[in-house]
């Protein structure tokens, strides 16, 4: 089949949609075109869409991000072809083939089966388990200040004191753009056994590559994609306590977190820590793209399915 993504220019929108495209691509073969539209006006976007090559014709559209509603539904249209949202839109689901939604953005209990809309544990990602690779390190994913989380500066410092001393072997921790400024260096003066790469060190795949590497990984509850990531490179993964924003109010993102450490995906520090410093195996990767795009075969393709 050939699957053509709508881009916004954000990674993490991008990563969803190509998590999907792979999946799809690796049950039924074909190909994958990406069609940039960050920095382009509404009417930019909408002529980019149409007017890209139609050769050959896509099966699929997919796309990620507010800024691709538009012009995905008008590429819907003009192709006369399918078109999957990997998002609770702003727009009714109804102007979309089908919308990937994390179950955390949607109403507890409400069956929808046989709707346009199917419910993700989380945000989609291309994340695979590789065994041939050795898991040699303990990889830590930290961000930030964010619309629902807080910080603390000593609370997080804690916290990654206690894993050094009780994590035998090489523990390596990357930043977020979103982690206040100065802190990676608090983390080499406090906790030096903790080898600190910055993200403005960071290369494009970094993360990817040490999850790969990875026999545990520990994600601020606040990286919240970052958790569903780690799920898919089928390690243990641990998840640091950072303050709410909204005091008690709970959040949605902090709702689907605890939803995951019900369902023993996930183990929150404190658990870890009443646990003996031992992190739940999470028994087979979380893949839902897989999932998702096993769904997609069946109800819109079902004769690429059946290969």
């Amino acid at each position: 089949m050939n699957i053509r993504i709508l881009s916004d220019g954000k990674q993490g929108h991008l990563n969803q949609s190509l998590g999907l495209a792979q999946a799809l691509i690796a049950k039924a073969g074909g190909a994958v075109e990406t069609v940039d539209l960050q920095g382009l006006s509404l009417l930019g976007k909408i002529r980019k869409v149409v007017s890209g090559s139609d050769t050959p014709q896509p099966d699929l559209f997919i796309s990620a991000g507010h800024a691709t509603h538009i012009p995905l539904i008008c590429a819907r249209h003009h192709f006369k072809t399918r078109a999957v949202l990997c998002m609770k839109p702003t727009l009714p689901c109804t102007f979309f083939d089908l919308c990937l939604i994390p179950r955390h953005d949607l109403r507890p209990g409400r069956d929808y089966t046989d709707t346009g809309i199917f419910p993700t544990h989380g945000a989609l990602h291309p994340m695979r388990p590789d065994p041939s690779i050795p898991k040699d390190i303990t990889l830590i994913l930290i961000g930030g200040p964010s619309k629902d989380f807080d910080w603390d500066d000593e609370a997080m410092l804690n916290q990654l004191s206690d894993i050094s001393i009780n994590t035998p072997g090489n523990i390596v921790l990357t930043t977020s753009r979103r982690t206040p400024t100065g802190f990676a260096e608090k983390i080499q003066t406090a906790v030096p056994e903790i080898t600190v790469v910055p993200v403005e060190e960071t290369q494009p795949g970094w993360v990817a590559r040490h999850l790969a590497h990875a026999s545990a990984t520990w994600v601020s509850q606040d990286s919240v994609s970052m958790v569903y990531e780690a799920l898919g490179a089928g390690a243990p993964v641990g998840v640091l306590a950072v303050p709410r924003r909204h005091g008690n109010r709970k959040s949605r993102i902090l709702s689907g977190l605890e939803m995951l450490e019900k369902e023993g995906l996930v183990t929150g520090y404190r658990d870890w820590k009443k646990q003996g410093f031992r992190l739940a195996a999470p028994g087979a990767p979380l893949l839902e793209a897989d999932r998702a795009a096993d769904y997609i075969l069946t109800r819109f393709f079902p004769q690429l399915h059946a290969l």
